[in-house]
């Protein structure tokens, strides 16, 4: 191609050393607490302007404040995901607070233990108004002002239970499908808006409440699935969202992209026959070779 004729860059090269995301507004679903509460800190630390929604609002609250009181602008409003008429007055919050909105970001989510063969059909709805009907009707009420910015985005928090299948999850899995599904149709719907859409996979993270849950055998499985050696961090994943509604990701979307510490392609992390993990059996070696 002509050097005359290629498309201009949009971003600076120096991108990672200043704000993207200067001025830009982004709604953050589910902001109170894990992933969608270090998304939104993240989103205002690098000077993007903030709505903290949530189920529950006193935690939105304390999100919020503490994005004040480090210098950021941010504002708490209670949201129901699954409550079409709380969406409306999430979005028209939003709206009169900043006059914009640049970036949907819906970490909001529904979750129960269940099989398929003993599912009550009252949670499988749940699921999927929360997981699925909600977060369309929440991109749909947002799209009017997306279609006015510079740089409008979408991320979805999916779930590798919606790539995978996990044991008795099943109507949260089959929901996370669908909302891979529909935000790859979002995005080839939307593209002729330069309306981009993801959707980001976690991994397993460590969270408090996570730890207490799960038992001590089952963390450590965990651990030693993933290739490098540790759980996420919500913060990993607020990292990874940020970026995805930035211009410096202004060509992605599409795209469910795992961010799992290599946990989603753990078959080989022990390797048949073996009882060590791959970093064990690194460490042997390396301790065989100084002997």
């Amino acid at each position: 191609m002509n050097e005359n004729t290629a498309t201009p860059r949009i971003t600076p090269r120096d991108w990672m050393k200043r704000s993207m995301i200067d001025g830009m507004v982004a709604l953050v679903a589910g902001g109170g607490s894990g992933m969608g509460a270090a998304t939104a800190r993240t989103y205002a630390a690098n000077d993007g302007h903030v709505v903290v929604a949530d189920l529950n609002l006193d935690n939105a609250e304390v999100v919020a404040r503490d994005i004040r009181a480090e210098g950021g602008r941010a504002i708490a409003i209670r949201m129901n995901v699954a409550d079409p008429e709380a969406i409306e007055v999430a979005v028209a919050a939003t709206v009169a607070e900043y006059g914009r909105i640049d970036s949907l970001i819906n970490s909001a989510t529904w979750s129960q233990n269940c099989m398929l063969e003993d599912v009550d059909m009252k949670d499988w709805a749940d699921a999927f108004q929360t997981n699925v009907h909600g977060p369309l009707l929440l991109a749909r009420a947002c799209l009017p002002y997306l279609r006015k910015s510079p740089n409008p985005a979408i991320v979805h928090v999916g779930s590798l239970a919606g790539v995978t299948g996990y044991a008795r999850k099943s109507a949260y899995s089959a929901s996370k499908g669908a909302l891979i599904a529909m935000s790859r149709q979002l995005a080839l719907e939307w593209g002729v808006d330069n309306i981009r859409v993801n959707v980001l996979v976690p991994g397993t993270i460590e969270t408090p409440l996570f730890s207490k849950m799960v038992h001590p055998t089952i963390h450590e499985r965990f651990l030693r699935g993933t290739p490098l050696g540790r759980l996420g961090t919500p913060e990993d994943m607020a990292d990874l969202a940020v970026f995805l509604v930035s211009p410096a990701a202004s060509f992605i979307t599409g795209q469910a992209i795992n961010c799992c510490g290599g946990f989603s392609m753990d078959s080989f992390v022990i390797p048949a026959g073996m009882t060590e993990t791959l970093k064990e059996a690194r460490a042997q070696m390396s301790d065989d070779r100084t002997d």
